[in-house]
């Protein structure tokens, strides 16, 4: 193994220290260290490790002297640390050897020598309140032990202490009893830091594995918002290794680096498919709950509460249950996938992450027996021209001629366009007059067109697709087709198992409920039932989350027999297909 490390921008008393190791460019002075290990065998058919650090220009290094080698060490915290234990008095007192390194208390200095004369003195008092209840007492009984000629005087002598050797008497606490790991933990990250800070050569660096360790949420934020503030006014660089969702939300994503399948990923801006724009959205937007994803072994992203607790549900009857394959959730509450899927994209394409992300959308397009109008108009150039001479126009305009979903639509466009010469020409009255003779005129045209629904579908899929990236890297988009999450449930073998607890979820009485799932059958194809359901849910404001949740229900009281239902229906395959993805595909293999 082979480590290279090269420091730049050295200021000139570090170049002092580590002139003769120097690497002297016509621009730049940088410092080379080399630690090469290697396994070996020795002559006893052990395995040993043989490791060499050394420093310098390429093919010219030398071994590094360990008084300089050690400038260049760095703060290191290791995890399950047991910070109480480490501050306590006695030979591995921490807090002796931090104090003992402070440039406040070098050796011979004023500070050094008060405190070894203040104890010193000290000593000489303690002798003093010892002297009659102690020292008499035991002299009286001494008398008796020697001969009157040669009489013995008992006396406390003081043992010549050092400064380690008095510091390692001292015990740092909080001034509480019974101080909690979560306290101890802050008070010796304290300490460690206060000697890092004091360094005045090398790298000002601090590694902290677990930095959340014993710390409740709200501490956390603390530190973080102190770290990141002292690294600006005093230029330490500091490493934290964290499974804590509430600091990964909190500090900006530039700053994170993620692991995965034992590889690092920045996040900064060059490294991900995210725009400048996004950054900033996602500062103002990733909370706890989103950034859960840094943790997780596949991302689901959703755009709504229902799909949030159906997901979970679904992938229990099918047998993939999420927190069995380290899979999270995150439910963007709109149609800011972009904003988060680009997270996980590299700009490098020699480096890419490939990590699984599964995007659940919906085309959100009405059916056409929605519409009590013509709809998914294609207006051609023969279409255009007739439009145009309605409101009196010889020239055509080509921003006219796409499809449009409702005649209204249509109409607004057309008047913009070409209903200027109207405007000019008639008085207020006279206008709303005209304008509603041509909207009549070009409702009886539009009778007479084939709706284009399935271009304008595809079209728009094709956007989506476009949009969010499907099939870069490993993130791929499922889409509920033609409208949204609930009127694909409605469309499948679960519709009326559906249509049962939505109509629960908004009617008390049972007679309501049995009047309203008679009007519903009454419809021949399943695709009208299942619009004319959505549009209840809709025009009802019946909560979609409450729904969902009675659904997730009945789905997990009834898995035993709604798996092969499941996997084998047209309208909920993009739901378990999304399943599938992020949790190993048809194998199931992470």
């Amino acid at each position: 193994m082979k480590i290279e490390c090269i420091f730049r921008s050295l200021t000139p008393r570090e170049e002092a220290f580590f002139y003769e190791w120097l690497t002297i460019n016509p621009e730049k002075t940088e410092l080379r260290v080399v630690m090469e290990a290697e396994i070996y065998e020795d002559i006893n058919k052990q395995m040993k490790i043989k490791k060499i650090v050394q420093a310098g220009p390429e093919s010219l290094e030398s071994g590094m002297e360990d008084t300089v080698r050690h400038l260049l060490s760095v703060t290191y915290l290791k995890p399950l640390r047991d910070a109480a234990a480490e501050l306590r008095p006695g030979k591995r007192s921490r807090i002796a050897q931090v104090v003992k390194n402070l440039s406040d208390f070098a050796d011979d200095s004023p500070e050094q020598k008060q405190i070894i004369d203040s104890f010193a003195h000290a000593f000489d008092e303690l002798k003093t309140v010892l002297s009659d209840p102690v020292l008499k007492k035991i002299g009286e009984t001494v008398d008796h032990f020697f001969e009157d000629n040669n009489r013995k005087e008992p006396e406390i002598r003081s043992k010549e202490m050092s400064f380690v050797e008095i510091l390692r008497k001292l015990e740092l606490n909080l001034g509480e009893v019974g101080t909690g790991l979560g306290s101890s933990n802050l008070l010796f990250m304290a300490v460690e830091l206060l000697l890092l800070s004091e360094a005045e050569v090398g790298p000002k660096i601090a590694l902290i594995e677990e930095v959340e360790a014993h710390i409740h949420p709200q501490a956390q934020l603390r530190i973080i918002k102190h770290f990141e503030k002292d690294s600006i006014d005093t230029g330490i660089q500091y490493i934290f290794t964290s499974h804590s969702p509430v600091l990964a939300s909190s500090i900006s994503l530039e700053s994170i680096i993620f692991v995965y399948n034992k590889q690092a990923y920045p996040m900064r801006k060059g490294y991900t498919k995210l725009d400048e724009a996004d950054y900033e959205f996602l500062e103002r937007f990733l909370d706890a709950t989103k950034a859960n994803m840094f943790f997780a072994q596949g991302v689901i992203f959703v755009e709504g509460d229902a799909e949030n607790i159906l997901l979970p549900a679904i992938s229990e009857v099918i047998g993939r249950p999420l927190h069995r394959y380290g899979v999270s959730i995150i439910n963007v509450g709109n149609l800011a996938f972009k904003r988060y899927t680009s997270i996980f994209l590299r700009y490098d394409e020699s480096k890419l992450l490939n990590f699984p992300v599964s995007i659940i959308t919906d085309l959100d397009l009405k059916p056409i027996d929605y519409y009590d109008e013509p709809c998914y108009i294609m207006i051609n150039e023969k279409l255009n021209r007739e439009i145009a001479n309605l409101y009196g126009c010889e020239g055509i305009n080509r921003e006219l001629e796409k499809i449009y979903v409702t005649t209204k639509d249509m109409f607004s466009k057309s008047r913009t366009l070409y209903g200027s010469k109207i405007k000019e020409s008639l008085s207020l009255d006279e206008q709303s007059k005209k304008f509603k003779e041509i909207h009549t005129q070009i409702a009886e045209i539009l009778q007479m067109t084939e709706p284009q629904f399935e271009e304008f579908k595809e079209k728009n899929e094709y956007e989506i697709n476009e949009r969010y990236f499907n099939n870069i890297e490993k993130t791929k988009v499922f889409i509920s087709r033609p409208w949204t999450l609930e009127h694909s449930i409605a469309l499948s073998s679960l519709g009326e198992d559906f249509e049962n607890i939505l109509l629960e979820s908004h009617y008390t009485q049972e007679v309501n409920r049995d009047t309203k799932k008679k009007e519903w059958e009454r419809f021949s194809k399943p695709n009208q039932r299942a619009t004319a359901v959505y549009r209840f849910l809709l025009e009802k404001e019946v909560s979609k989350a409450v729904v969902a949740q009675k659904f997730a229900k009945f789905m997990l009281d009834n898995k035993s027999h709604l798996k092969e239902v499941l996997l084998s229906d047209e309208f909920l395959k993009h739901l378990v297909d999304a399943i599938y993805h992020v949790t190993g595909g048809e194998d199931g293999a992470i």
